[in-house]
């Protein structure tokens, strides 16, 4: 596969990429039907423990960049866009640590959904998405920052980290974790939710509720105790106690 379609690609999915997990999500509940895992029942309860568990790790991968070295790379009129080059933190390790963040994401909840349609088009759709914007991100670096970028992707993998040194990582920045939370809550956010919503609605599909009024009003519960969170961590972004100091 050619760079140049996949650089075409990128751009496109680049534009729309802050939409990609709403839109994973909902397709999932309109369009699929969820199923045990391999057909198994027995499976299907480790198999879900273990989508919950991949996404965590996912959101975790996230939150441990933006809170040591955050390169912002948000585009510019819905383009590719980048005012410095970081090599630290996470990324001295990994050059794309959040978009593995991101896939492990979409991943696990793939896997806790547990259809056979999953496995054999969502994910590999989704491993081109992303595949695709790492290489449009990538020429772009490496048109803009020239050798410097070039050096780095010598000594640093695309996608397999390398965790020599990562203690000393760790200890070497200071973990910013007003920062990691101001900037990520939303994704904190969307990830329970969509974790949540997807068991939820594979459970209704798959046993239903019946006249258990116990389990609905723990149902209920859950989703406004995640509610009450999203709202107070907002509220602290807002009123400005979220930033850290000097």
């Amino acid at each position: 596969m050619g760079n140049k379609f996949l650089i075409k690609s990128g751009d496109i999915f680049f534009r729309f990429r802050n939409f990609l997990f709403p839109v994973f999500v909902i397709s999932l509940i309109l369009f699929v039907k969820p199923a045990f895992f391999l057909g198994n029942e027995i499976l299907d309860k480790f198999a879900v423990t273990l989508g919950i568990i991949i996404a965590l790790v996912g959101q975790i991968i996230r939150f441990s960049v933006i809170g040591l070295a955050y390169i912002k790379r948000g585009g510019k009129e819905g383009r590719v866009y980048a005012d410095d080059l970081v090599t630290s933190g996470i990324y001295s390790h990994v050059r794309n640590p959040m978009y593995i963040g991101n896939f492990l994401i979409l991943l696990g909840i793939g896997i806790i959904y547990g259809s056979i349609w999953i496995y054999l088009f969502v994910i590999p759709f989704f491993s081109f998405v992303y595949f695709s914007i790492i290489v449009t991100e990538e020429n772009y670096l490496k048109n803009h920052f020239g050798e410097k970028y070039i050096e780095y992707t010598r000594q640093v993998s695309r996608f397999i980290p390398n965790l020599h040194g990562i203690k000393k990582t760790f200890t070497q920045f200071k973990f910013d974790f007003k920062k990691a939370l101001r900037k990520d809550y939303g994704t904190i956010f969307g990830v329970i939710v969509g974790c949540y919503a997807t068991w939820l609605w594979k459970k209704f599909k798959l046993y239903g509720f019946g006249e258990n009024k116990g389990e609905i009003y723990s149902i209920v519960l859950a989703f406004i105790l995640i509610i009450i969170f999203y709202s107070w961590v907002r509220h602290l972004k807002k009123s400005g106690k979220l930033i850290s100091p000097s």
